[in-house]
């Protein structure tokens, strides 16, 4: 093995869906993105052919499918140069489906070893600008730190999130939601995109900071997420808001030992269930 590397996971803190591009229909967001300290393990070597392999999920995934493969070609096809063949592990940790972006922290994390270890040179704007290309969570993961999101996801301002004396609690409902079909039932909610979710100024922690136009269309068509969503409040969770198109909820409570129940109890029913660190 040549490398292994770390892939974190994301969460959104608020999401707002701005619109759609003329022509393509994609849809422009204004997000608060932040790493958190849930990973996937990616082991790297050398090989004769690429190769993608990707454990602890049910599915099976082709290589020629899997978004490092797309990572790998997109920056080949921006060297214009063959790069040497890896075979690669993901040993997933992060749920997919989640709103985690998992995948897309996979290829950013993937890109950025092909550049060290390939000996590439490219700057973080580059880099970004490659990423661009190949998903819409990808360059805020080659970014790395806590960012706004905008437009396509191609419009990036870092900032340093305000403290917090809050506990997170990350609870994942093994629920898979496909992030085409939540886009498609917000189009026929809101096919204005308008929402009564407001996007703050200066972010704090305040409960009217933190929202995700996704939740009222999700949560009604899997109302196992709303109902998992009442119950973390029910624990004493004074916030509990979903990530991204869903299905994970981020639990917000003021004690430690608040956070340790939430975690003791739902743990027993699904296997993501954890404190977080944020950023």
């Amino acid at each position: 093995m040549i490398s292994k590397v770390y892939s974190p996971a994301k969460i959104n803190i608020f999401l707002k869906v701005e619109g759609r591009e003329t022509g393509s229909g994609m849809h422009f967001i204004n997000s608060l993105f932040a790493p958190i300290d849930l990973f996937d393990t990616i082991e790297i070597e050398e090989s004769a052919s690429f190769s993608v392999v990707t454990e602890g999920i049910s599915e099976n995934i082709p290589t020629e499918k899997n978004i490092i493969f797309k990572a790998y070609s997109a920056l080949q096809g921006y060297v214009g140069k063959e790069l040497p063949e890896f075979e690669v592990t993901i040993r997933k940790t992060i749920p997919s489906g989640a709103g985690l972006g998992g995948g897309s922290s996979n290829a950013a994390v993937f890109l950025k070893f092909l550049n060290e270890y390939c000996k590439l040179n490219l700057s973080l704007a580059q880099l970004i600008e490659i990423a661009s290309k190949i998903g819409s969570d990808v360059p805020f993961f080659v970014l790395g730190r806590p960012a706004l999101v905008k437009g396509l996801g191609e419009k990036m301002e870092p900032i340093e999130l305000p403290p917090s004396d809050d506990f997170f609690v990350l609870v994942n409902p093994e629920i898979h939601v496909n992030t085409g079909l939540a886009y498609s039932l917000f189009d026929k909610k809101f096919p204005n995109c308008d929402t009564s979710n407001r996007v703050p100024e200066h972010f704090s922690w305040k409960n009217e900071d933190i929202f995700n136009d996704f939740e009222e269309i999700v949560f009604a068509e899997f109302p196992e997420i709303a109902r998992v969503k009442m119950e973390l409040e029910a624990m004493g969770a004074h916030k509990v808001f979903m990530s991204g198109s869903g299905s994970t909820l981020i639990a917000m409570t003021k004690s430690e030992e608040g956070a340790g129940k939430i975690v003791s109890e739902f743990s027993k029913r699904f296997k993501t269930v954890r404190k977080i660190k944020i950023g």
